[in-house]
């Protein structure tokens, strides 16, 4: 009997071990994955996290995980906890699997939900994917001016391709900064050092007549936004091709 209970105390032992074992691997497999980069804990989610959602529901359902990532290649707003601090805020826009949590993806929630997430009277909210650079969109945020840009056909050659400004202002309800959640997160990448233009969901107040424009765009062609300055105007123009392009 006693031989028995010594058997299946060492076989504990050795589970637990084997755990520990297992746990420190994983987690020196993230550390390396920075390649000596500075390192810190950010949250993803683990699965379609719907808009309205709030931050106290989201750890108490543990609806998101804990990864390590580079703290270089990440936006400044990047939540590494969910603290107490947050449970008062919810989600003002849906969070797709793998997407990265955001301070700025977090707001008071409003009893009348078209306010909540900012859509102005008489307005359609829209969401499309639009270009800019990193460092760039993390500057953008809920109320912001900006111009739509939109270079088309998109799948033609650069030579065949024009840019012109589809609306002069929109207002900005919401942008997501983090990676797109069909990829596995990774450092910014670069070119020559320099930023790369990357793809972010964002959705605009528009009119009926630009919502159908825009969503035309997104299917037809690539969008660009450009921050607009508190005075600045900007006109609609011909627009510049391949030909055109230089001064």
């Amino acid at each position: 009997m006693r031989r028995r209970i010594l058997i299946v105390l060492a076989a504990l032992v050795l589970a637990g071990l084997s755990g520990t074992a297992l746990l420190l691997y994983a987690r020196g497999v993230d550390q390396r994955a920075v390649d000596g980069r500075k390192a810190v804990s950010v949250l993803l989610a683990e699965e379609r996290i719907p808009a309205g959602t709030t931050a106290a529901q989201i750890r108490e359902k543990k609806l998101a995980r804990t990864v390590v990532m580079p703290a270089d290649s990440l936006p400044d707003d990047t939540v590494g906890s969910l603290d107490k601090s947050l449970d008062g805020l919810a989600l003002s826009a849906d969070l797709q699997p793998d997407q990265l949590l955001l301070r700025g993806q977090f707001s008071r929630p409003d009893t009348d939900s078209s306010a909540a997430v900012g859509v102005p009277d008489g307005d359609l909210g829209v969401s499309v994917e639009v270009t800019m650079a990193p460092g760039v969109a993390e500057k953008v945020a809920a109320g912001d001016k900006v111009t739509v840009f939109v270079t088309y056909p998109k799948d033609a050659r650069p030579s065949d391709q024009k840019t012109r400004i589809l609306l002069p202002d929109a207002t900005v309800i919401s942008i997501t900064t983090g990676p797109p959640s069909d990829v596995t997160p990774a450092p910014t990448s670069t070119r020559n050092n320099r930023a790369v233009a990357q793809s972010y969901p964002a959705t605009l107040a528009v009119d009926q007549d630009d919502a159908v424009r825009l969503v035309h765009a997104a299917q037809t062609g690539s969008i660009y936004l450009g921050l607009l300055g508190e005075t600045t105007k900007v006109s609609p123009s011909p627009g510049v091709d391949y030909d055109s392009l230089w001064p």
